[in-house]
């Protein structure tokens, strides 16, 4: 990953509390997250209920939780935002997200904020071309899931997404 980053705009001329990472999948979310930890910035850790793949550590990656577990969730309103996507459901708890300095979110979650919480947040989308992510999906082999299903959906879901402050588009990023 190149250090140099392509900005195309920013949207805003304030700085939010904080800061959201938004991408489609293989964008760079994990890795620009993974440089605003190595500057102490607190990670804001979501849940869901898909099975942990084999390197993903539970309250790091996300916290791993029964339907019930996220029923509960849900019935007592502890979510900031949550959605169902390929049969699982993934949400971040409002405790979370007051601790929390940057968190990754998908276009949907960003969308179904309250303002309150939106307001509160700088929305980076890396908007990476889709032949880079391709490549990038094609290196991960994910058993679990198609490329070709992940980059329709993620077409469908970023096709008209504005909802964000600051966009890069930086291939090599």
């Amino acid at each position: 990953m190149g250090n140099k980053l392509n900005l195309l705009y920013i949207k805003t001329d304030y700085m939010a509390g904080k800061i959201a990472i938004v991408g489609a999948g293989a964008s760079g979310k994990d890795y620009l997250r993974k440089r605003f930890m190595d500057r102490d910035f607190t990670y804001g850790v979501s849940c869901t209920t898909r099975p942990p793949r084999p390197s993903e550590v539970h309250g790091e990656d996300y916290y791993f939780l029964t339907d019930e577990e996220f029923d509960a969730g849900i019935e007592s309103e502890s979510f900031v935002e949550w959605q169902s996507f390929k049969d699982w459901r993934y949400g971040l708890m409002k405790p979370e997200f007051e601790k929390c300095d940057v968190m990754i979110l998908n276009a949907e979650a960003v969308n179904l904020l309250d303002k309150e919480y939106r307001d509160r947040l700088f929305v980076i989308y890396l908007a990476i071309p889709e032949e880079t992510r391709r490549h990038r999906l094609n290196v991960r082999d994910d058993k679990d899931d198609t490329i070709e299903r992940r980059i329709k959906v993620d077409e469908e879901q970023f096709g008209n997404f504005s909802n964000f402050d600051c966009i890069i588009t930086n291939e090599n990023f």
